[in-house]
This record gives structure tokens, C-alpha cells and sequence, in this order.
């Protein structure tokens, strides 16, 4: 009986938001006060990098344009070698053109997102892709399927 009451238990989601516009990182957790996710937040690649090697996280928006490191060599460093590299990526860019979507469908990401199109979109996209997929991997997990 413990058992199945502990398996209802909510997890929180713990996001790590990597941008270097302090305006954009309050416009993301706006966004996101609905699922009441704990945010972590750097504004540099090179901490989102280091922060993402030591803490584990079920989602991380980057921007793409990043001080030290950008958001595609983030990603790429993320994808070899880090407890994070399964972990859904949506990247903020200024204007999402062809190249921007052909460097993230090549890495992997979950979404790309202009900011001037994050408010209506950005929550859209964690229910529908992440939230479903992190549901879906803790059903498998625990031996239900839902299909």
C-alpha cells in the first residue's frame, strides 16, 4: 500500500535555462509558472556546460548565441559526454532560419524557438513533447503502457 501511494507522488521538473539576456530568462520562467518547475539559470555556455556535466535536469533551454561557448558546441559537448545527454534541448534564437534548424535537427533537439514566438509557443511545446515523453519513460519504467 506505501508503495502505490509513493508512486503517485508529482515530480517537479528541474530546468536549466542557459541565455545571457536576463529579460528572456524571466520571460522562460513566466512562461513556465504553470508547471512549477525549479529553474536553474547560467549566462554563458561555458556554465551552462559545466552546470550541466554535474547536476541532472529534465530539460534545457539554451540560446544559440551564448558568450564563450555557443549553444550548438553546448549541445554537442552535452550529447558525447554528460549525465544530460538524453535530456530534451530547446533552443531560443533571435530569428530561427535555415541554418539555425539544420545545426539543431543535426544535434537533436527537442524545438527551436524564435523569442519573439516563446510566449505562446514555449509551454505548448514542454506539455506536448517533454512532459509526455518523461510520462511515457516512467510508465515504461514501471512495467504500465498506456498505447
Amino acid at each position: 500500500m506505501e508503495d502505490l501511494m509513493n508512486s503517485s507522488v508529482i515530480e517537479i521538473m528541474k530546468i536549466l535555462v542557459v541565455h545571457r539576456h536576463k529579460v528572456i530568462v524571466d520571460q522562460i520562467k513566466s512562461v513556465l509558472t504553470d508547471n512549477s518547475p525549479v529553474v536553474v539559470h547560467t549566462d554563458s555556455g561555458l556554465d551552462g556546460l559545466l552546470t550541466s556535466r554535474i547536476e541532472s535536469f529534465d530539460l534545457i533551454i539554451c540560446g544559440t548565441d551564448l558568450p564563450v561557448i555557443t549553444g550548438f558546441e553546448l549541445v554537442r559537448s552535452l550529447r558525447t559526454n554528460s549525465i544530460n545527454k538524453n535530456v530534451p534541448v530547446i533552443f531560443i534564437a533571435d530569428n530561427v532560419d535555415a541554418k539555425v534548424e539544420h545545426l539543431g535537427n543535426a544535434l537533436g533537439v527537442a524545438g527551436m524557438l524564435a523569442v519573439r514566438d516563446m510566449d505562446h509557443r514555449l509551454a505548448n511545446m514542454i506539455q506536448e513533447r517533454v512532459i509526455t515523453d518523461k510520462e511515457q519513460g516512467q510508465r515504461q519504467r514501471s512495467g504500465y503502457s498506456f498505447n
